[in-house]
């Protein structure tokens, strides 16, 4: 099982310069777009870049960032522009981090509650929000948590100014996500209630409280943390809106703002740390998957035992 998460985790750097390469080659079709300016920097000579190719400039641009953890000049201010994407990047995984938590904390013991009131109108009321917020869009949700929470009842600022201010931006991240973990676990859940060991842990005088948190949830947990890359993707992508809107200095001002002005340098540098951010959340993914389904555990213990086996 070692060995599985080991070949995860070397695979995550091929994955970003794919990531790199397929950037590369987009903004290089883009007319008006000078891929050059990514790789300029302040030791360089003038126009030195933009004799290279496009493939030399992928190569320097790669190793430039893994090698020396350099993404080059800031677009607007001709600074480096580590620092700057170090905050940036600080600002939406906090926001991010605490949008997954809450995700869970609301999506799971819904999910649970509707399982166990299946035909009753407390799972129909449930199943109808669910379904509803996982259809809205993250910014329509924004837009009316302001107008409610903070025009009308006037309970926090518009402008994020007090920690209790930060409640609509993680509200909006977390709601959407909650409602689909919600669907998800429900339906797992459900599916686990009518195996046969449910009804014969009931013969035999459990509880019905003691089978559903004891035997039946730890089954039902396999499907929600299987979409846990999903959701971290949906908040990322969220994140965007949302930091847009509330006006926080995040990756997602920093690729919205990158776009407009064809800041090159600065959108690179921001798909760079998302796709390398994405890749670590796919390997959390599998160890997560593995954390709660021991038959998946069995199987990879037995295979590494296998393989070693063969070795001999």
């Amino acid at each position: 099982m070692l060995g599985y998460f080991c070949k995860r985790i070397l695979l995550i750097i091929p994955t970003v310069m794919a990531v790199i390469l397929l950037v590369f080659v987009l903004m290089a079709s883009l007319m008006g777009t000078d891929t050059s300016r990514m790789i300029r920097y302040e030791d360089d000579v003038p126009g030195q870049a933009g004799q290279l190719s496009l493939l030399e400039q992928y190569g320097k641009y790669c190793y430039r960032v893994f090698a020396r953890r350099d993404f080059g000049l800031n677009d607007s201010y001709n600074s480096p522009l580590d620092e700057d994407l170090l905050k940036r990047t600080a600002v939406t995984l906090k926001m991010t981090g605490i949008g997954v938590f809450a995700t869970y904390l609301i999506g799971l013991p819904l999910g649970v509650f509707a399982a166990c009131r299946r035909g009753r109108w407390q799972d129909s009321l449930i199943t109808s929000l669910t379904t509803f917020f996982s259809a809205l869009p993250s910014f329509c949700l924004a837009l009316g948590l302001v107008l409610f929470f903070a025009l009308r009842l006037r309970w926090v600022h518009v402008t994020l100014q007090d920690p209790a201010d930060y409640v609509i931006p993680l509200a909006t991240l977390s709601v959407i996500g909650a409602a689909n973990v919600a669907k998800v676990t429900r339906a797992g859940m459900a599916e686990v209630l009518d195996k046969p060991f449910v009804l014969s842990l009931r013969s035999l005088g459990l509880s019905r409280s003691s089978v559903i948190f004891r035997h039946a949830l730890k089954n039902a947990l396999i499907p929600a943390f299987s979409i846990f890359n999903t959701v971290f993707a949906n908040l990322i992508c969220g994140s965007v809106v949302v930091e847009r809107f509330f006006n926080l200095r995040g990756l997602g001002t920093c690729i919205i703002g990158a776009v407009g002005s064809r800041a090159t340098t600065s959108l690179m540098g921001c798909v760079t740390i998302v796709a390398l951010i994405m890749s670590v959340c796919g390997v959390v993914t599998d160890l997560l998957f593995v954390l709660v389904n021991p038959s998946l555990r069995r199987t990879l213990s037995f295979g590494s035992s296998l393989r070693r086996g063969d070795r001999r």
